[in-house]
């Protein structure tokens, strides 16, 4: 009998230790190049996660959750 896949889904850590699944985010910005990928993701909670992907080393990878009052310190800066 055949079964479906599940969904892939992109699990990562934040640096103050959530667990997120990604693919279930809102992205809100997109920014790559040949060397990495700068993403900004919103949660359902109104949250939001920074993700920085280096393609060359992963383990420097990093995802950052931030709320709304330190996006609007950011957006001030």
């Amino acid at each position: 009998m055949y079964s479906p896949k599940t969904k892939n889904s992109d699990i990562v850590t934040t640096t103050c230790g959530r667990e997120l699944d990604l693919s279930k985010t809102e992205l809100v910005i997109e920014k790559s190049n040949s060397l990495f990928s700068y993403n900004v993701h919103k949660l359902s909670t109104g949250e939001y996660v920074i993700a920085e992907k280096f393609y060359a080393n992963p383990f420097n990878n990093r995802y950052i959750l931030l709320n709304d009052e330190q996006i609007e310190l950011l957006k001030n800066l």
